[in-house]
Protein backbone atom coordinates (compact mmCIF):
# COMPACT_ATOMS: atom_id res chain seq x y z
CA UNK A 1 0.00 0.00 0.00
CA UNK A 2 2.87 2.31 1.07
CA UNK A 3 4.35 2.04 -2.85
CA UNK A 4 1.01 2.83 -3.64
CA UNK A 5 0.57 5.67 -2.18
CA UNK A 6 4.68 6.68 -2.74
CA UNK A 7 3.60 6.31 -6.89
CA UNK A 8 0.26 8.34 -6.47
CA UNK A 9 1.67 11.27 -4.43
CA UNK A 10 4.75 11.70 -6.73
CA UNK A 11 3.92 15.46 -7.82
CA UNK A 12 1.96 16.39 -4.75
CA UNK A 13 3.56 18.71 -1.60
CA UNK A 14 3.65 15.51 0.58
CA UNK A 15 6.03 12.89 -1.07
CA UNK A 16 5.98 9.40 0.78
CA UNK A 17 9.08 7.25 0.24
CA UNK A 18 8.85 3.96 2.01
CA UNK A 19 11.76 3.25 4.74
CA UNK A 20 12.20 2.50 8.56
CA UNK A 21 14.30 6.03 9.17
CA UNK A 22 15.33 9.30 8.10
CA UNK A 23 18.81 10.54 8.32
CA UNK A 24 20.52 13.39 7.92
CA UNK A 25 23.83 14.95 7.99
CA UNK A 26 25.27 15.77 11.41
CA UNK A 27 26.52 18.99 12.90
CA UNK A 28 28.68 18.24 15.90
CA UNK A 29 27.35 19.07 19.07
CA UNK A 30 24.19 20.04 17.49
CA UNK A 31 20.82 18.27 17.79
CA UNK A 32 17.72 17.98 15.54
CA UNK A 33 14.61 19.65 16.56
CA UNK A 34 11.36 17.40 16.58
CA UNK A 35 8.70 19.94 15.65
CA UNK A 36 5.16 18.13 16.98
CA UNK A 37 1.77 18.73 15.51
CA UNK A 38 -1.19 17.21 15.93
CA UNK A 39 -4.52 16.94 13.92
CA UNK A 40 -7.73 15.51 15.17
CA UNK A 41 -10.19 13.45 12.73
CA UNK A 42 -12.66 16.94 11.60
CA UNK A 43 -9.23 18.69 11.80
CA UNK A 44 -7.64 19.91 8.89
CA UNK A 45 -3.86 19.91 8.60
CA UNK A 46 -2.38 24.18 9.19
CA UNK A 47 -0.70 25.51 6.37
CA UNK A 48 2.31 26.21 8.36
CA UNK A 49 5.85 26.75 6.71
CA UNK A 50 7.99 24.98 9.62
CA UNK A 51 10.84 25.18 7.01
CA UNK A 52 11.18 21.69 7.33
CA UNK A 53 12.03 19.15 4.45
CA UNK A 54 10.94 15.90 5.79
CA UNK A 55 9.04 14.50 8.52
CA UNK A 56 7.39 11.32 10.57
CA UNK A 57 3.86 10.39 10.47
CA UNK A 58 1.17 8.66 12.75
CA UNK A 59 -2.02 8.28 10.94
CA UNK A 60 -4.92 6.73 13.43
CA UNK A 61 -7.46 6.47 11.06
CA UNK A 62 -10.99 4.63 10.63
CA UNK A 63 -10.66 1.19 9.18
CA UNK A 64 -13.30 1.54 5.88
CA UNK A 65 -11.20 4.75 5.25
CA UNK A 66 -7.65 2.77 5.33
CA UNK A 67 -8.80 -0.16 3.71
CA UNK A 68 -10.12 1.47 1.24
CA UNK A 69 -7.21 2.66 -1.55
CA UNK A 70 -8.82 5.57 -3.37
CA UNK A 71 -10.33 6.80 0.36
CA UNK A 72 -7.20 6.16 1.97
CA UNK A 73 -5.34 7.75 -1.19
CA UNK A 74 -8.46 11.12 -1.53
CA UNK A 75 -7.82 12.07 2.38
CA UNK A 76 -3.76 11.99 1.79
CA UNK A 77 -3.86 13.72 -1.45
CA UNK A 78 -6.39 16.56 0.71
CA UNK A 79 -3.04 17.00 3.83
CA UNK A 80 -1.08 17.21 1.12
CA UNK A 81 -3.01 20.16 -0.77
CA UNK A 82 -2.99 21.93 2.58
CA UNK A 83 1.40 22.18 2.54
CA UNK A 84 2.91 24.92 1.65
CA UNK A 85 6.00 23.07 1.02
CA UNK A 86 7.14 19.84 -0.25
CA UNK A 87 7.51 17.35 3.06
CA UNK A 88 9.12 13.95 2.51
CA UNK A 89 7.55 11.10 4.61
CA UNK A 90 9.92 7.99 5.01
CA UNK A 91 8.39 6.69 7.93
CA UNK A 92 5.44 6.55 8.58
CA UNK A 93 2.28 4.38 10.26
CA UNK A 94 -1.45 4.74 9.07
CA UNK A 95 -3.54 2.58 11.76
CA UNK A 96 -6.59 1.11 10.79
CA UNK A 97 -9.10 1.43 14.03
CA UNK A 98 -12.46 0.88 15.49
CA UNK A 99 -12.58 3.26 17.72
CA UNK A 100 -14.85 6.42 17.83
CA UNK A 101 -13.79 9.50 15.63
CA UNK A 102 -12.85 11.55 18.56
CA UNK A 103 -10.11 8.97 18.99
CA UNK A 104 -8.39 9.37 15.61
CA UNK A 105 -6.01 11.47 14.46
CA UNK A 106 -3.20 12.75 11.96
CA UNK A 107 0.53 13.16 13.73
CA UNK A 108 3.28 14.79 12.05
CA UNK A 109 6.51 14.66 13.64
CA UNK A 110 8.84 17.64 11.88
CA UNK A 111 12.53 17.26 11.74
CA UNK A 112 14.28 20.31 11.92
CA UNK A 113 18.39 20.34 11.10
CA UNK A 114 20.97 22.47 12.38
CA UNK A 115 23.50 23.74 10.10
CA UNK A 116 27.14 23.28 10.67
CA UNK A 117 30.35 21.28 10.14
CA UNK A 118 29.16 17.51 8.94
CA UNK A 119 30.57 15.05 11.36
CA UNK A 120 28.53 12.37 11.20
CA UNK A 121 24.82 11.64 10.78
CA UNK A 122 21.71 11.97 12.68
CA UNK A 123 18.98 9.16 12.27
CA UNK A 124 15.50 9.44 12.88
CA UNK A 125 13.36 6.59 13.54
CA UNK A 126 9.80 5.56 14.76
CA UNK A 127 7.00 3.01 16.40
CA UNK A 128 4.12 2.65 17.86
CA UNK A 129 2.36 -0.52 20.38
CA UNK A 130 0.44 -3.17 18.36
CA UNK A 131 1.59 -6.31 19.69
CA UNK A 132 1.63 -6.72 23.97
CA UNK A 133 0.55 -8.84 26.99
CA UNK A 134 -3.03 -8.78 27.19
CA UNK A 135 -2.97 -10.86 31.01
CA UNK A 136 -1.10 -7.67 31.20
CA UNK A 137 -2.86 -4.69 33.52
CA UNK A 138 -2.97 -1.38 31.39
CA UNK A 139 -0.75 0.21 34.09
CA UNK A 140 1.84 -2.03 33.22
CA UNK A 141 5.08 -0.52 32.19
CA UNK A 142 5.52 -3.29 29.22
CA UNK A 143 3.00 -1.04 27.22
CA UNK A 144 5.34 1.77 26.25
CA UNK A 145 8.21 0.30 26.93
CA UNK A 146 7.35 -1.79 23.60
CA UNK A 147 7.16 1.10 21.43
CA UNK A 148 10.56 3.01 23.21
CA UNK A 149 12.78 -0.79 22.77
CA UNK A 150 11.65 -1.07 18.96
CA UNK A 151 12.48 3.07 17.73
CA UNK A 152 15.90 2.23 19.87
CA UNK A 153 16.49 -1.37 18.44
CA UNK A 154 16.02 0.29 14.93
CA UNK A 155 18.87 2.88 15.65
CA UNK A 156 21.09 0.39 16.96
CA UNK A 157 20.87 -1.26 13.63
CA UNK A 158 21.69 1.32 11.98
CA UNK A 159 24.60 1.97 14.37
CA UNK A 160 23.45 5.03 15.34
CA UNK A 161 23.28 4.14 18.77
CA UNK A 162 25.28 7.73 20.35
CA UNK A 163 23.36 10.57 22.00
CA UNK A 164 19.66 8.43 21.56
CA UNK A 165 17.04 11.19 22.45
CA UNK A 166 13.57 9.72 22.67
CA UNK A 167 10.44 11.59 22.23
CA UNK A 168 7.23 9.47 23.25
CA UNK A 169 3.66 9.22 21.97
CA UNK A 170 1.34 8.22 24.26
CA UNK A 171 -2.25 8.90 25.34
CA UNK A 172 -4.77 7.92 28.02
CA UNK A 173 -8.24 8.09 29.28
CA UNK A 174 -7.42 10.00 32.89
CA UNK A 175 -5.09 11.64 34.57
CA UNK A 176 -3.99 8.99 36.67
CA UNK A 177 -2.80 6.70 34.15
CA UNK A 178 -1.03 9.63 31.79
CA UNK A 179 1.25 10.21 35.50
CA UNK A 180 1.57 6.25 35.22
CA UNK A 181 2.56 6.58 32.11
CA UNK A 182 5.16 9.14 32.32
CA UNK A 183 6.60 7.16 35.74
CA UNK A 184 6.99 4.27 33.56
CA UNK A 185 8.94 6.07 30.92
CA UNK A 186 11.05 8.06 33.37
CA UNK A 187 12.22 5.12 35.36
CA UNK A 188 12.93 3.24 31.69
CA UNK A 189 15.39 6.25 30.58
CA UNK A 190 16.78 6.32 34.09
CA UNK A 191 17.30 2.60 33.84
CA UNK A 192 18.73 2.34 30.19
CA UNK A 193 20.59 5.61 30.66
CA UNK A 194 18.40 7.98 27.72
CA UNK A 195 17.22 11.33 27.43
CA UNK A 196 13.82 11.79 26.95
CA UNK A 197 11.71 14.60 25.70
CA UNK A 198 7.94 14.86 26.87
CA UNK A 199 5.89 17.02 24.91
CA UNK A 200 2.72 16.21 26.58
CA UNK A 201 -0.32 14.07 25.85
CA UNK A 202 -2.09 13.43 22.53
CA UNK A 203 -5.16 15.03 25.29
CA UNK A 204 -7.73 12.71 23.24
CA UNK A 205 -8.51 10.93 26.14
CA UNK A 206 -7.73 7.23 24.48
CA UNK A 207 -5.09 4.89 24.96
CA UNK A 208 -1.38 5.28 22.65
CA UNK A 209 1.38 4.02 23.21
CA UNK A 210 4.25 5.34 20.38
CA UNK A 211 7.84 7.11 19.89
CA UNK A 212 9.98 9.14 17.66
CA UNK A 213 13.49 8.33 18.65
CA UNK A 214 16.81 9.98 17.33
CA UNK A 215 20.43 8.79 17.53
CA UNK A 216 23.87 10.07 15.63
CA UNK A 217 27.09 8.18 14.35
CA UNK A 218 30.49 9.00 13.41
CA UNK A 219 30.16 5.91 11.08
CA UNK A 220 28.68 5.61 7.57
CA UNK A 221 25.42 3.69 7.64
CA UNK A 222 25.05 -0.04 6.37
CA UNK A 223 22.19 1.26 3.78
CA UNK A 224 24.57 0.36 0.78
CA UNK A 225 22.29 -1.59 -1.61
CA UNK A 226 24.30 -0.91 -4.66
CA UNK A 227 27.29 -2.44 -3.01
CA UNK A 228 25.60 -5.89 -2.75
CA UNK A 229 27.16 -8.35 -5.00
CA UNK A 230 26.54 -11.92 -6.05
CA UNK A 231 27.23 -14.02 -3.36
CA UNK A 232 26.80 -11.29 -0.67
CA UNK A 233 25.90 -13.68 2.72
CA UNK A 234 22.84 -13.17 4.25
CA UNK A 235 23.01 -13.28 8.09
CA UNK A 236 20.40 -13.14 10.32
CA UNK A 237 20.72 -12.34 14.28
CA UNK A 238 17.67 -14.72 15.48
CA UNK A 239 15.27 -17.25 14.40
CA UNK A 240 11.99 -16.26 13.12
CA UNK A 241 8.36 -16.65 14.69
CA UNK A 242 8.38 -15.34 18.22
CA UNK A 243 6.03 -12.63 17.79
CA UNK A 244 4.03 -15.17 16.04
CA UNK A 245 4.29 -17.09 19.21
CA UNK A 246 2.79 -14.29 21.65
CA UNK A 247 0.27 -13.76 19.34
CA UNK A 248 -0.81 -17.25 19.61
CA UNK A 249 -0.63 -16.74 23.36
CA UNK A 250 -2.99 -13.68 22.96
CA UNK A 251 -5.14 -15.82 21.15
CA UNK A 252 -5.71 -18.64 23.24
CA UNK A 253 -6.43 -16.12 26.27
CA UNK A 254 -9.04 -15.47 24.48
CA UNK A 255 -10.46 -18.87 22.98
CA UNK A 256 -9.18 -21.61 25.71
CA UNK A 257 -10.39 -24.14 24.03
CA UNK A 258 -7.63 -23.85 21.74
CA UNK A 259 -5.18 -25.43 24.46
CA UNK A 260 -6.65 -28.64 23.59
CA UNK A 261 -5.99 -28.49 20.04
CA UNK A 262 -2.61 -27.28 21.09
CA UNK A 263 -2.13 -30.25 23.43
CA UNK A 264 -3.30 -32.72 20.48
CA UNK A 265 -0.38 -31.39 17.73
CA UNK A 266 2.29 -31.41 20.46
CA UNK A 267 2.45 -27.95 21.87
CA UNK A 268 2.56 -27.42 25.42
CA UNK A 269 0.95 -24.67 27.62
CA UNK A 270 3.88 -24.88 29.25
CA UNK A 271 6.01 -23.95 26.39
CA UNK A 272 4.04 -21.76 24.83
CA UNK A 273 4.03 -19.62 28.27
CA UNK A 274 7.98 -19.78 27.47
CA UNK A 275 8.01 -18.31 24.22
CA UNK A 276 5.55 -15.77 25.46
CA UNK A 277 7.52 -14.59 27.65
CA UNK A 278 10.55 -14.44 25.73
CA UNK A 279 8.48 -12.65 23.22
CA UNK A 280 8.10 -10.05 25.89
CA UNK A 281 11.37 -9.50 27.26
CA UNK A 282 12.69 -8.89 23.39
CA UNK A 283 10.45 -6.31 23.17
CA UNK A 284 10.99 -4.63 26.32
CA UNK A 285 14.68 -4.78 26.63
CA UNK A 286 16.71 -2.99 23.86
CA UNK A 287 19.75 -4.34 22.37
CA UNK A 288 22.47 -1.73 22.90
CA UNK A 289 25.20 -4.73 21.83
CA UNK A 290 23.96 -4.85 18.40
CA UNK A 291 24.30 -1.09 17.90
CA UNK A 292 27.88 -1.77 19.42
CA UNK A 293 28.94 -4.74 17.45
CA UNK A 294 27.25 -3.18 14.06
CA UNK A 295 29.14 -0.12 14.54
CA UNK A 296 32.56 -2.08 14.99
CA UNK A 297 31.67 -3.24 10.99
CA UNK A 298 31.23 0.35 9.79
CA UNK A 299 33.79 2.64 7.79
CA UNK A 300 34.68 6.22 9.53
CA UNK A 301 32.45 8.77 8.47
CA UNK A 302 32.97 9.97 4.65
CA UNK A 303 35.43 6.67 4.02
CA UNK A 304 35.02 4.46 1.14
CA UNK A 305 33.10 0.79 2.02
CA UNK A 306 35.78 -2.19 2.01
CA UNK A 307 33.54 -5.28 1.33
CA UNK A 308 36.24 -7.59 2.70
CA UNK A 309 35.78 -5.49 6.38
CA UNK A 310 32.53 -3.60 6.30
CA UNK A 311 28.76 -4.75 6.17
CA UNK A 312 27.12 -3.50 3.71
CA UNK A 313 23.56 -3.42 4.32
CA UNK A 314 21.68 -3.96 7.84
CA UNK A 315 17.63 -4.30 7.41
CA UNK A 316 14.81 -5.56 9.81
CA UNK A 317 12.86 -8.41 9.70
CA UNK A 318 10.82 -8.16 12.47
CA UNK A 319 7.14 -8.25 12.26
CA UNK A 320 7.36 -8.73 8.33
CA UNK A 321 8.99 -11.38 8.72
CA UNK A 322 10.22 -13.82 5.73
CA UNK A 323 8.35 -10.71 3.62
CA UNK A 324 11.60 -8.55 4.34
CA UNK A 325 13.39 -10.92 2.07
CA UNK A 326 11.16 -9.92 -0.85
CA UNK A 327 11.91 -6.11 0.50
CA UNK A 328 15.74 -6.41 0.61
CA UNK A 329 15.28 -8.35 -2.88
CA UNK A 330 13.79 -5.31 -4.16
CA UNK A 331 16.50 -2.82 -3.04
CA UNK A 332 18.69 -4.62 -3.81
CA UNK A 333 17.28 -5.57 -7.47
CA UNK A 334 19.04 -9.30 -6.94
CA UNK A 335 17.94 -12.86 -6.87
CA UNK A 336 18.20 -14.17 -2.84
CA UNK A 337 19.14 -17.64 -2.57
CA UNK A 338 17.63 -18.99 0.82
CA UNK A 339 18.99 -22.06 2.12
CA UNK A 340 17.06 -21.83 5.22
CA UNK A 341 14.39 -20.32 7.48
CA UNK A 342 15.26 -21.10 11.19
CA UNK A 343 12.19 -21.10 13.50
CA UNK A 344 12.04 -20.78 16.83
CA UNK A 345 9.38 -23.04 16.66
CA UNK A 346 8.41 -24.99 14.03
CA UNK A 347 5.18 -26.56 15.55
CA UNK A 348 3.94 -23.49 16.62
CA UNK A 349 4.49 -21.85 12.73
CA UNK A 350 2.63 -24.97 11.51
CA UNK A 351 -0.12 -24.77 13.80
CA UNK A 352 -0.99 -21.24 13.03
CA UNK A 353 -0.47 -21.77 8.97
CA UNK A 354 -2.80 -24.87 9.23
CA UNK A 355 -5.97 -23.25 11.62
CA UNK A 356 -5.81 -20.39 9.73
CA UNK A 357 -5.15 -18.41 13.32
CA UNK A 358 -2.13 -15.61 12.15
CA UNK A 359 -1.05 -14.21 8.70
CA UNK A 360 2.34 -14.41 9.21
CA UNK A 361 3.70 -17.24 11.05
CA UNK A 362 7.28 -16.00 10.74
CA UNK A 363 6.78 -12.52 12.37
CA UNK A 364 9.30 -11.64 14.61
CA UNK A 365 10.37 -9.51 17.24
CA UNK A 366 12.63 -6.27 16.77
CA UNK A 367 15.93 -7.86 17.64
CA UNK A 368 15.48 -10.08 14.80
CA UNK A 369 17.53 -8.39 11.95
CA UNK A 370 19.40 -8.81 8.56
CA UNK A 371 22.99 -8.36 8.07
CA UNK A 372 24.50 -8.48 4.47
CA UNK A 373 28.10 -8.86 4.49
CA UNK A 374 30.75 -10.63 1.88
CA UNK A 375 31.53 -14.41 2.48
CA UNK A 376 35.01 -13.42 3.52
CA UNK A 377 33.65 -11.47 6.73
CA UNK A 378 30.52 -13.10 7.76
CA UNK A 379 32.32 -15.87 9.91
CA UNK A 380 33.51 -12.68 11.96
CA UNK A 381 30.68 -10.75 12.58
CA UNK A 382 28.62 -13.90 13.60
CA UNK A 383 31.39 -14.91 16.01
CA UNK A 384 31.17 -10.91 17.57
CA UNK A 385 27.20 -11.49 17.78
CA UNK A 386 27.36 -14.80 19.19
CA UNK A 387 29.96 -13.10 21.89
CA UNK A 388 26.97 -10.84 22.55
CA UNK A 389 24.56 -13.72 22.97
CA UNK A 390 22.73 -13.42 19.87
CA UNK A 391 21.88 -16.50 18.03
CA UNK A 392 23.18 -16.01 14.38
CA UNK A 393 23.52 -18.02 11.21
CA UNK A 394 23.84 -17.45 7.27
CA UNK A 395 20.38 -18.72 5.84
CA UNK A 396 21.68 -18.01 2.34
CA UNK A 397 23.21 -15.57 -0.39
CA UNK A 398 22.88 -13.33 -3.38
CA UNK A 399 22.45 -14.65 -6.39
CA UNK A 400 22.27 -13.17 -9.70
CA UNK A 401 22.13 -9.17 -9.99
CA UNK A 402 19.53 -7.26 -12.03
CA UNK A 403 16.10 -9.46 -11.62
CA UNK A 404 14.56 -9.43 -7.84
CA UNK A 405 13.28 -12.82 -6.77
CA UNK A 406 13.38 -15.53 -3.86
CA UNK A 407 14.96 -18.92 -4.25
CA UNK A 408 14.08 -21.30 -1.17
CA UNK A 409 16.64 -24.43 -1.58
CA UNK A 410 14.52 -25.83 1.83
CA UNK A 411 11.64 -25.88 3.83
CA UNK A 412 11.89 -24.20 6.68
CA UNK A 413 13.64 -25.27 9.91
Amino acid sequence: MLNILSEELKRNNLKIIPSYYSYFHYPEKKFIEIIRRLYRSNEEVKAEDLKTKKAISIMKWDKNTVYDNNLLIKKIKKISERLKTKVEIEKISIIPTNSIEDFQFTLFDHIKTQRGNRSGYTVVTASNTQATDVSQDIESPIHMEISLTESINLLNLLGSSADTRLFPIYDAPNDDLLDKIRKNIDNFTVKYNYSFEDYSSLKLNSLFFGTTATGNTHKELPNRFDLVNEDTQIIITDKLGLLACLSLYIITTINEKLFEKLNKNGIQETKLKELKDLAIRNLTEPKTSLGKTITKFLPDFETEFDLQSHIVVTYPISKNGISSFYEISKLTNSELIIDSVPLIDKDIANFVSKEFLISNSTASTPNTNMILVSKELSSTVIGELNKNKFNPRVIGRVGKMGTPGITFNKNKE
